[in-house]
């Protein structure tokens, strides 16, 4: 068995050892052609599983099949444990024992290092090279090293190319990836270059160390070019917002330099002294590319900070794209829809949300609103951007009212003061999002390959949406589903960050203390939230107004009769809500607040007309007017007294009795009981009897 060096690759992986004999040794050994062995590669191929085969390189995984093949170095290699071993041929056999077949190899690579070219190489550069240490005493201990090495290489072609078998580029050839592997500086690696090394050593009275120098040797032109205005200039452009390019820069300071007469740097000059220095990306970054721009963002230090300690501590609110296909408007343009949104900074979960096609303070409102409905409390603290009509005079009455109840109200268009509503945005779309067939993509600026969807499937879907009459309903209900089954998916089931937290947004903010809230009243909602409209009491509490162009009647209970009678004839404030016009809120104004004044109850008028007559709702009626007018007599009579017995001819009979007989009721003096009050006759007469008969 003739083994080379490269005949026996050793394999490790996944903790086992295997060889591998070359194709050469292969066909040698066992006397076969290669056609034999190329059929059975292919077969083998086929045996191995497709999701194997993706996975696999250079080496086919083991499928237990005859002849696994590797491809290394050019050449093909066959696992000693695959190759058949069936008589009559009995392959395996050829090559004996795996452990002598070993041995043999390492003994053959011994003799063949004996006499290698690498070992001679490494001697000769060890032994030679400190014999050109003295030439190169200008440079430092670095460079003289490596300047001697680059000699002592000149100095083994000379030794060896005369006497070195084959032609006379081998030895070029032979050396060319031992200096690569060796990382030898100031030597050409390319066998090419090395040659005309040697070339001019033979063909003129130039010595080695003539040829053998640092780069640039005599030509400090980059160096001593030190003209600070020129320095200057380069800086002011690559500082400037307009994000020059370095072609540009220089270019622009070429032309400068002619204009004054100066002499103009090198090309190299530029990026060794400014581009590539990692001051002046450090200097100029964030000018260069804006303090909001995503490639300023490493440029710029931060303060990281807690999150909230517990719920309704603070909630972000903004709005983004609702990244789904555009739907076909009242207009008959095609629009796209924003999602505001109330996120809570400690649970995560997302209290509120409302859709419009543009960011407005009134989608901003219906956002709020809905989560303090659905919360039951105000926040201690709201952050939000400056979003389109924040500054109204509505929204302004709006904010000094929330501040009012408490909630510290902080406006900014920082992404770092509501970062995690912002990371909430991206994960909506990365994670929930992405199981919506009419989901687009992520914005245009992501640069994730799973960011965009192909342009084939958006076409298809969007034929299909417009068949099914995709419209902004359903839009806001494909959206809706998706936010709620954010607020109710455990963190763990798609989070590697919170592997560990088993339970869902909502879940964390129902449980999780809340101890600087403001726990708020519907009355208080419709305070902040609701609709407005003046209105004057009268008609003994009994409101008609008209809501969207449509009549209601609005009752104020008895129960809350000092209201009907103290503003009387006053205008006072109703808040409502559109959505749940069951009841409405009055309140008086007091400057730019409002004062609790009482609720009233939606009024249906009972049908007295056809056969389908509402007495039972008329009778209800008639016995809240009864109660009324039965409390303004009361009242009356009180405020009258016994000074309507006073005026004469003009008292009126009725009134001095009723207040007569409400005074004997209120002060009937209790009469005195006598002695023996409590004795009836019956026991006076047994007494008398008893009495007798004892005496006689």
């Amino acid at each position: 068995m003739n083994l080379q060096p490269t005949d026996i690759i050793i394999r490790q992986a996944n903790g086992s050892e295997s060889l591998w004999v070359s194709q050469r040794l292969v066909t040698s050994t066992c006397d076969i052609d290669e056609n034999y062995l190329k059929v059975a590669r292919i077969r083998y191929k086929d045996t191995v599983r497709k999701c194997d085969l993706a996975k696999a390189k250079d080496f086919m995984p083991d499928s237990g099949k005859s002849w696994r093949f590797a491809k290394q170095y050019g050449q093909f290699y066959y696992c000693i444990s695959n190759v058949p071993n069936k008589a009559p041929k009995n392959y395996r056999n050829y090559f004996g024992d795996q452990e002598v077949l070993l041995d043999q190899y390492k003994k053959v690579c011994k003799s063949k290092e004996a006499g290698s070219l690498e070992l001679r190489f490494k001697a000769h550069l060890k032994r030679v090279s400190k014999q050109y240490w003295e030439f190169y005493t200008d440079v430092n201990e670095i460079q003289r090293l490596s300047l001697s090495k680059a000699c002592a290489v000149l100095d083994f072609i000379l030794d060896e190319k005369e006497n070195y078998p084959g032609t006379a580029n081998k030895i070029y050839k032979d050396l060319s990836p031992i200096l690569s592997d060796l990382d030898l500086q100031y030597i050409p690696h390319n066998y090419l270059k090395l040659k005309e090394k040697i070339t001019i050593l033979e063909t003129t009275d130039k010595s080695i160390v003539d040829i053998i120098h640092l780069p640039r040797v005599g030509n400090n032109y980059a160096e001593i070019y030190n003209d600070a205005e020129v320095f200057s200039w380069v800086m002011q452009l690559r500082s400037m917002p307009q994000n020059y390019s370095n072609e540009h820069i220089i270019r622009k300071v070429s032309e400068m330099c002619e204009m004054t007469t100066k002499r103009q740097p090198s090309r190299r000059w530029y990026g060794q002294n400014i581009f590539e220095l990692p001051k002046t990306k450090f200097l100029t970054g964030e000018k260069r590319f804006g303090s909001s721009s995503s490639k300023s963002h490493i440029h710029k230090s931060y303060i990281p900070t807690q999150n909230a300690l517990f719920a309704g501590d603070c909630w972000e609110m903004d709005a983004t794209r609702v990244n789904f296909i555009a739907h076909e408007a009242d207009d008959n343009k095609e629009r796209f829809l924003f999602v505001v949104a109330v996120r809570d900074v400690h649970s995560g979960d997302v209290l509120g949300y409302s859709f419009d096609y543009s960011e407005n303070h009134v989608v901003y409102l219906e956002a709020m609103k809905m989560a303090v409905q659905n919360a039951g409390y105000l926040p201690y603290e709201w952050i939000t951007d400056r979003f389109p009509g924040h500054n109204t005079p509505n929204m302004l009455d709006f904010f000094e009212r929330m501040e009012n109840q408490g909630v510290q109200v902080t406006f900014s268009s920082n992404a770092n003061e509501k970062a995690g509503i912002e990371r909430w945005f991206r994960t909506l779309q990365s994670v929930f999002f992405m199981d919506s067939k009419y989901f687009y993509g992520e914005g245009i600026k992501s640069r994730a390959d799973y960011a965009h969807r192909a342009p084939e499937y958006l076409k298809r879907i969007k034929k299909e949406a417009k068949k099914t009459g995709w419209d902004m309903q359903q839009n806001i209900d494909e959206a809706s589903v998706h936010i709620e089954k954010y607020r109710n998916t455990r963190f763990s089931h798609y989070s590697r960050k919170h592997s560990n937290v088993h339970l869902s947004p909502s879940q964390i903010h129902e449980i999780s203390e809340k101890p600087h809230v403001n726990y708020v009243s519907l009355s208080t909602i419709s305070m902040l939230f609701g609709q407005r409209k003046a209105i004057t009491i009268k008609h003994d509490g009994q409101i008609s107004t008209e809501i969207v162009k449509v009549q209601f009647d609005y009752m104020i209970s008895p129960a809350n009769y000092d209201i009907i009678s103290n503003y009387f004839g006053k205008q006072v404030v109703m808040t409502y809500d559109l959505n749940d016009l069951s009841h409405v809120f009055l309140w008086e104004k007091q400057g730019k607040l409002l004062k609790s004044l009482c609720d009233a109850d939606l009024f249906e008028r009972p049908q007295l007309k056809g056969p389908n007559k509402e007495f039972g709702k008329l009778a209800i009626a008639k016995e809240r007017a009864k109660a009324i007018a039965e409390m303004k007599e009361t009242e009356l009579a009180e405020m009258i007294g016994e000074e309507a017995g006073m005026m004469g001819i003009y008292t009126e009979k009725s009134k001095a009795t009723a207040f007569e007989d409400q005074y004997n009721d209120e002060y009937k003096m209790p009469l005195k009981k006598a002695s023996g009050d409590g004795i009836s006759s019956d026991d006076v007469s047994d007494a008398f009897f008893n009495n007798i008969s004892n005496q006689y």
